[in-house]
């Protein structure tokens, strides 16, 4: 599923990614790890073609992402369900189309959209809010929104980076089963946290990024 060669990522010529490689096999549920600044954020972004790298290639299900143009984009992204810090929520839409956006633009049927999004809703504790605004809602609310708007379409590849940490304990939990549930169906799942209860919870890889580099690559703790 995801290849990565020899990827650096430079900012102004600090190096935040040295010549990184990783393989993650399809099916796979994988916690990436590690202090602050050490390149999982930008590890994602590179993932999700947010950003290009400065060396070495990136592939996804058989397809190069750092060399594709802006019309190859959507193809890409159709493949993959982001949870990302800022939520990037649809402020004039409530919560349900929120989430019912990305099932209609994928031409599935406002009823099963509806139902879909309903399921998901409820499972993140949130189908009381689904005719709310987005502003009115608190910000681990609004972080809810933005997961059960990435699962919802039941994507071949989940990149989440730190999708708990505005939710409480049992609602981490559920997160979890959910993010579990999707990989157990054949979806590949990768999560970044600093969050080391949630690594201890399941028996699943852990790689440990620090400047810039994999230092660790296996069950946590290391």
């Amino acid at each position: 599923m995801i290849r990565i060669r020899g990827v650096t990522k430079e900012y102004d010529r600090r190096q935040i990614l040295r010549g990184l490689d990783l393989s993650v096999d399809a099916g796979e549920l994988v916690f990436l790890t590690g202090p602050s600044g050490a390149g999982k954020t930008t590890l994602l972004r590179l993932l999700y073609a947010a950003e290009k790298p400065t060396e070495g290639e990136i592939w996804l299900a058989g397809d190069r992402v750092d060399t594709m143009t802006r019309s190859e984009l959507p193809h890409l992204r159709r493949k993959i369900g982001v949870i990302f810090q800022d939520f990037k929520l649809l402020r004039r839409k409530t919560v349900m189309e929120n989430v019912t956006f990305v099932l209609r633009f994928h031409g599935i049927p406002p009823r099963e959209a509806h139902r879909r999004a309903y399921q998901v809703l409820k499972r993140l504790g949130l189908h009381h809010r689904q005719s709310a605004l987005p502003e009115s809602l608190s910000g681990g609310e609004q972080q809810r929104v933005a997961i059960a708007r990435a699962l919802v379409y039941q994507p071949r590849l989940i990149l989440a980076d730190e999708p708990t940490g505005n939710l409480e304990a049992d609602l981490a939990g559920e997160l979890l089963s959910l993010l579990c549930d999707i990989n157990y169906q054949g979806a590949t799942v990768v999560v970044a946290t600093h969050d080391h209860a949630l690594l201890e919870s399941l028996p699943a890889r852990t790689l440990v990024l620090r400047r810039g580099v994999i230092d660790y690559d296996g069950q946590w703790p290391p």
